[in-house]
């Protein structure tokens, strides 16, 4: 588990983050959005070891950071600043060395991890942007940590790029702890199960994603009472459970029901907004 607790960064008298506080477990991917400077790139190099924070702490499975730690996060920055004198291989066995893998089993990871993203083994001057990002992605896993933090892992990608890389996300979350940062809202609500909302350096929101957008969901019923046949909406579970039992008290007739649920741009503008 990563918990991060009431964390706090400050630059003389400017707060770029103020007492932040939320958890991750294995088998959640949690979304950090918020506009250009709510201090997302803050907290993620504060969890990485980047930079300290002015007060607050973060625990990785209940250790607090150390090199030990180190070695349990695979770190994805917003741009990638790769090798180009070198091939695919011999990129991430570098890497895998400095995390004290041995260079047999580094080989076989690095082949395994390229077969994964779909890269060949080719001089890295020759990727294209989509295949560098996957490179980098491949460095974050080389180590096998048990926490990914990947700041803007689909930024300035192609949609089908994009795409690869939420579901590669999706497919490894089980067995980690994983936390982005994202501007595109879209992959956020197809792979995210929690969500931290920033504005400022402030919490706007920390909980469930499906929580969230479920704040502005409506439900409609198509009834037939008394022979005429009508439509009643509301926002409430428990409204729409009791107007459904009294429908059927009266030997009225249940047609149809509708459940329609916002974007989570749409709740998170209007979260933002009203902050």
């Amino acid at each position: 588990m990563l918990s991060i607790m009431n964390l706090t960064k400050k630059y003389g008298d400017f707060t770029a983050l103020d007492n932040v506080s939320f958890k991750i477990k294995e088998g959640e991917i949690l979304g950090l959005i918020g506009e250009n400077g709510a201090g997302k790139s803050t907290t993620i190099k504060i969890i990485v070891g980047l930079i300290e924070p002015t007060s607050g702490s973060v625990e990785y499975y209940g250790r607090k950071f150390d090199s030990g730690v180190k070695k349990m996060i695979g770190y994805l920055p917003e741009v990638d600043s790769l090798y180009e004198n070198m091939n695919a291989i011999e990129y991430l066995t570098f890497f895998a060395s400095l995390y004290d893998v041995s260079e047999n089993k580094a080989k076989k990871r690095a082949e395994e991890l390229l077969d994964m993203l779909n890269l060949q083994n080719k001089q890295i001057s020759e990727f294209s942007k989509g295949m560098r990002r996957k490179l980098s992605i491949a460095r974050t896993l080389i180590h096998n940590p048990k926490i990914l933090v990947y700041d803007e892992p689909t930024g300035g990608l192609d949609p089908s790029t994009s795409l690869f890389i939420a579901r590669l996300l999706e497919g490894l979350k089980e067995s980690k702890v994983i936390l982005f940062s994202a501007h595109n809202l879209y992959y956020v609500e197809s792979i995210c199960d929690k969500v931290v909302v920033l504005k400022e350096g402030k919490m706007l929101y920390y909980g469930e994603l499906d929580e969230l957008i479920g704040v502005g969901r409506e439900y409609t019923v198509f009834y037939a009472l008394n022979g005429r046949k009508d439509v009643f909406t509301t926002s409430s579970i428990d409204e729409l459970n009791r107007f459904v039992g009294e429908i059927v008290v009266e030997g009225g007739k249940i047609l149809g029901m509708e459940q329609k649920s916002p974007r989570l741009e749409d709740v998170y503008f209007n979260l933002i907004n009203k902050a």
